[in-house]
């Protein structure tokens, strides 16, 4: 018989024999139709670069599986080329593969010249044997998985700019904290690659790339958006592609020209101290920066210019690293003076990054210590004093160290004898100052000071000029010493009492009237002869008023000359102020400040007039206030108003002043713009308003984004008005401006959600008060939440574990809202997924994040695919004739591995293996040996990626008959279908009675004896066979009593496509011809 292919490109070498009856051939047929398999697995892949040659090979192994007797090549589900052996050995290849296909034998192999993309596929080697044997597994053909390999094209680095960096270019300077930008593209290249951002051996964090497929090839982007840091320093940044089209990974590199801020500065120099007139060198160290830093000196706050100073030298040297950092190092020379003791040294650095960043200088400090020897002062210059009088000569100095080794005092360039305790008291190193305890007339003379340290000595360049005198000692005497009234018009009489003096009579008296000389007393050249010979210790003052109102002393004259004037004492004489005067400052009152008034009185009577009345608008006088001064604060609306105040004392009240207020009002906002202004993108009606408060008057423009709003742009129309003052509100006369957006002017009649969003500005002018003030809103431009996603599309966890948080982002304005449902409802608030719970296998779904705000809302789903242990079914089932155990796991993930095993005796167990899995990822075959006579217990363990399953087993009593192989839908089925036949016949049956009892009452009437007369055979009968056309149809009649034959019948399995089975077919026919011999009666 000759060998067919059937089905979807699956050869079959399996044969059936059917010995049974008809009826039940025909319920094996239906059986298999409904039952049978296949199974198409990969067997080998073969990878090649496109427009190569590659060889797929075909294992035939001859002494396995027999005679080979054709053999097709598919692509796929498409043969494209046949070889059919024998003495010709025909080969045929489909036209569209006629000039690069070649099939080849000894070894059997397919050729493929001229690699395309479009030949990627799985080819499939489909062999027929003439009769295979019973050993040959070669049931599925062998398939080949062939891959196309395309090297990229390029390899390209773009910048943030879309400009390419080129291999090994350096790109910058930039600064570190900067993001570094670039994205790496490999162009036209399969399979798709792996691409992936270095430094050095570390792995740049970035985002997912993007692959794009277009005529078979890849294209794959990956983004960098890396922040730039120290550790970036002379370093190379590298896209590195792995792809099984080229043979290494290849390497695309740059690096940054990175500017860094310096990282340390340290000033050194003298360690302990120096002396003045040493060369001082202090040395400043600058060290991480790049550029290189600039540098500047300072003494104390004072900037060091070495142009300003001869003596003083600045020397700046910088060399660079090896990390690409520069080392700066500058030197400050110069000679100690005495002034730079205890100074502040500092060194200042910065370079750019400092200066784009605006940060302050990087500084150090260093305070130098000079030692030099005393410099000396004494003070005062001269003294005058009495006999027997303590007097300090005061030597003062600085010096370092500060302690003295000697002190020596000088009157006049004589040593004094310091040690003379009884007239000098300190002049050592303990107490420089000299004390004379008691002066006398020797201690006249000028003094001087020499103090010694370590370093060296100093005396004082000044002297001290001592000179005791002797004169009177006087005080003023007043009868009576009360006030006096200026309207009694009283005396008083003035007495100069000598209270110390030498001699003690006072031959002359100065009288002084507030330090002015009044009289000096006797006055002998007057012609008045009353004034020579009186006493001149008495003064009388007669009909005493307000011009007798002074402070009164008095000097008194000896042998030894004027002593000192006495003290002044004051004659009280109490009378009223005069009248008032009012000022106030400022000139112009301004809004919510203060003004001051002043009152004040050219004569303030006495006593002097320290308490006022005000009154206001005409009212008062106020009880509260009796000062000088009032401080109106803050002043308003209603300060707009008269102001009065007068002076008073025990002598009554002054004439009062009156002054009138204006104020003015600085522009200040009534109504200012508020931070955020939002208007929905589809808004048809938006305005901008701002009311500002300025007296004299103002003027008020708009601004967006610092540019000022033409009054001709038609986009937008400003009205005005001006405002009158509110004393209910207390604002001054002001200006209202409305900004109306005018939206049929608008790009598309709305606002742009990107474009539009900007900062607006009202701006006033000045006035005489106040500077120019502004308002700003940032308008933006609402919309609701749009592009919301999750950052796990499918996030997999084992049951009883914690899973790992989701976010979830959205774009919208304002910022939108987030809520979590599961199961349609609500499980929690924010952009967050936190599960705190383990998780159990019916949480696994779908959950859904929505993002709202007020103008609509959003959702983005994510899966959680709960994975847990799965658990085992056994079941026992005929396949392909064969009795075999099906295990079957239920768990997430679907794939398991099994595990079979026989319990013996004593509970021991024999491992059988893992099964077949055939093309299910969730069952397990084994299929019973048919050799075994007693019960087992089979076991079957299942595991998957979370784990392994608790045994399932059944009990295997002994073979089944042939029913009981089956399942019960498939028995249910066969029955229904035998019942189904077995009313066919009795309907064929209850047919063929009927005609035969017909043409019995027809023979009768035209002679005839039976109704099987006619021939069996009729023309055409073999014609819709497979084999018509290829040979004789054989016509040899069929044993209907024993179908034992010796023929072979290609007959197909029961999912294999085909107009009839040849065996069905013969017995159909051998039946029809021997209907008369009783042949019917036994099938």
């Amino acid at each position: 018989m000759a060998p067919k292919r059937t089905g979807k490109g699956i050869p079959m070498s399996k044969r059936v024999i059917l010995t049974a009856p008809i009826s039940t051939s025909l319920v094996l047929l239906v059986f298999l139709a409904l039952f049978g398999h296949s199974s198409a697995q990969v067997d080998t892949t073969i990878s090649q670069q496109e427009s190569f040659s590659v060889v797929l090979p075909c294992p035939v192994n001859v002494d396995k599986c027999g005679k080979l007797h054709s053999l097709n090549w598919f692509k796929g589900d498409d043969r494209i080329a046949a070889m059919l052996l024998g003495e010709s050995n025909v080969t045929s290849v489909n036209k569209e593969f006629d000039e690069r296909v070649t099939v080849q034998q000894n070894p059997y192999r397919l050729v493929i010249k001229d690699l395309k993309i479009a030949d990627e596929d799985i080819y499939l080697c489909d062999t027929t044997f003439f009769i295979p044997e019973e050993t040959c597994d070669n049931f599925n053909g062998y398939r080949v998985e062939l891959r196309v390999l395309v090297p990229p094209t390029e390899i390209v680095i773009l910048d943030a700019k879309g400009d390419r960096i080129e291999n090994g270019s350096v790109v910058g300077p930039m600064q570190e904290r900067q993001s570094l930008k670039a994205t790496c593209t490999v162009k036209n290249t399969r399979p798709q690659p792996e691409v992936g951002w270095f430094r050095g051996d570390k792995r740049l964090t970035t985002y997912s790339p993007t692959h794009d497929l277009n005529d078979g090839l890849y294209t794959s982007t990956l983004e960098l958006d890396w922040p730039l840091s120290r550790e970036d320093l002379a370093q190379d940044i590298e896209c590195r592609v792995n792809s099984a089209a080229i043979p290494n990974t290849t390497v695309t590199k740059f690096s940054v020209d990175l500017q860094v801020r310096p990282t340390r500065i340290d000033i050194n120099g003298v360690k302990h101290h120096t002396v003045q007139g040493s060369k001082v060198v202090l040395t400043c160290d600058i060290q991480g920066a790049r550029p290189a830093v600039n540098l500047t000196w300072y003494n104390s706050s004072i900037l060091i210019n070495p142009d300003d100073n001869d003596i003083t030298e600045i020397r700046i040297k910088s060399f660079e690293k090896k990390d690409g950092t520069y080392h700066t190092q500058s030197e400050l020379i110069f000679n100690a003076t005495r002034f730079e003791n205890d100074r502040v040294f500092r060194c200042e650095a910065e370079n750019v990054v400092l200066q784009i960043n605006r940060e302050k200088p990087i500084s150090s400090v260093f305070t130098l210590e000079v030692l030099y020897p005393p410099v000396v002062k004494v003070s005062p210059s001269a003294i005058m004093t009495n006999t027997s009088e303590i007097v300090l000569l005061n030597c003062e100095y600085v010096a370092n160290p500060a302690s003295l080794t000697q002190v020596e005092w000088y009157r006049n360039d004589d040593l004094v004898n310091v040690n003379d305790t009884n007239h000098y008291k300190g002049g050592n190193s303990e107490n420089v100052a000299l004390v004379i305890k008691s002066t006398a007339k020797d201690d006249i003379g000028n003094y001087s000071c020499q103090l010694s340290n370590t370093i060296g000595k100093g005396i004082s360049d000044q002297k001290i000029n001592l000179d005791v005198q002797y004169v009177p000692s006087v005080e003023i005497l007043m009868i009576p010493e009360g006030p006096v009234r200026e309207s009694d018009e009283s005396n008083v009489t003035l007495f100069c009492n000598v209270l110390d003096a030498n001699p003690l009579a006072l031959t002359k008296v100065r009288w002084y009237a507030n330090s002015t000389l009044l009289k000096e007393l006797p006055d002998c050249e007057e012609t008045r002869e009353d004034l020579c010979h009186i006493d001149p210790s008495k003064l009388l003052l007669e009909s005493i008023g307000r011009g007798f109102f002074y402070n009164y002393s008095c000097e008194g004259y000896n042998s030894a000359g004027w002593g000192p004037r006495s003290e002044d004492k004051e004659l009280l004489v109490h009378y009223e102020p005069g009248p008032s005067a009012l000022t106030h400052f400022p000139l112009v009152a301004v809004k919510k400040k203060s003004v001051t008034f002043s009152c004040s009185v050219d004569d303030p009577g006495y006593p002097d007039s320290n308490r006022y009345r005000w009154l206001r608008g005409g009212r008062g006088p106020l009880q509260d206030i009796v000062t000088k001064d009032w401080t109106v604060e803050p002043v308003g609306l209603d300060s707009r108003t008269n102001y009065s105040c007068y002076a008073y004392n025990e002598g009554g009240k002054g004439i009062m002043a009156t002054v009138n207020l204006e104020v003015h009002a600085p522009p200040f906002f009534i109504k200012n713009l508020p931070p955020y202004t939002g208007v929905l993108h589809s808004s048809q009606n938006a305005t901008l308003t701002c009311r500002i408060e300025c007296v004299p008057r103002c003027d008020i423009s708009w601004q967006k984004d610092g540019e000022p709003i033409e009054r001709n742009d038609t986009r937008y129309f400003i009205k005005e008005k001006y405002m009158e003052a509110s004393p209910a509100t207390g604002d001054f006369e002001s200006m209202l401006s409305v900004l109306h957006f005018n939206m049929s002017n608008w790009p598309l009649g709305k606002f742009d959600i990107e474009a539009d969003n900007a900062n607006y500005e009202c701006v006033s002018t000045g006035n005489t008060v106040g500077a120019s003030i502004r308002s700003r809103t940032y308008f933006g431009i609402e919309y609701a939440p749009d592009n919301t996603t999750v950052s796990e599309n499918i996030l997999y966890v084992q049951e009883d574990t914690i899973p790992g948080r989701i976010l979830c982002k959205s774009r919208a304005n304002p910022e939108p809202l987030y809520k979590w449902f599961f199961k349609n409802e609500t499980i929690a608030n924010g952009n967050a997924l936190i599960i705190n719970t383990a998780m159990k296998r019916n949480d696994n779904g779908t959950y859904t994040c929505q993002a709202y705000n007020k103008h609509g809302k959003s959702i983005a789903e994510t899966v959680i695919e709960v994975q847990f242990k799965p658990r085992c079914e056994i079941e026992r089932r005929e396949i392909d004739d064969q009795d075999t155990l099906i295990c079957t796991a239920y768990g997430n993930p679907l794939e398991a591995d099994f595990s079979w095993s026989i319990k013996g005796e004593n509970d021991t167990v024999q491992v059988l293996g893992s099964g077949e899995k055939k093309t299910f990822l969730e069952k397990s075959f084994y299929i019973l040996q048919t050799d075994y006579a007693i019960s087992r217990t089979y076991r079957c363990v299942s595991n998957n990626t979370v784990g392994s399953a608790p045994f399932c087993e059944i009990e295997v009593a002994e073979q089944l008959a042939w029913w009981q192989l089956w399942e019960k839908n498939t028995l249910i089925i066969i029955v229904a279908v035998i019942l189904g036949l077995l009313l066919t016949v009795i309907i064929i049956c209850c047919i063929i009675i009927c005609i035969c009892r017909r043409r019995r009452r027809q023979d009768k009437l035209h002679d005839k004896s039976s109704s099987l007369g006619e021939p069996l055979t009729e023309p055409g009968e073999y014609e819709n066979l497979p084999f018509h056309g290829l040979q004789t149809a054989p016509n040899k009649p069929l044993n209907a009593e024993s179908f034992d034959d010796e023929f072979i019948y290609a007959d197909l399995e029961s999912q294999h496509y085909g107009p009839i089975n040849y065996k069905a077919a013969s017995l159909y026919s051998q039946v029809k011809k021997n209907k008369n011999s009783g042949a019917l009666d036994v099938l």
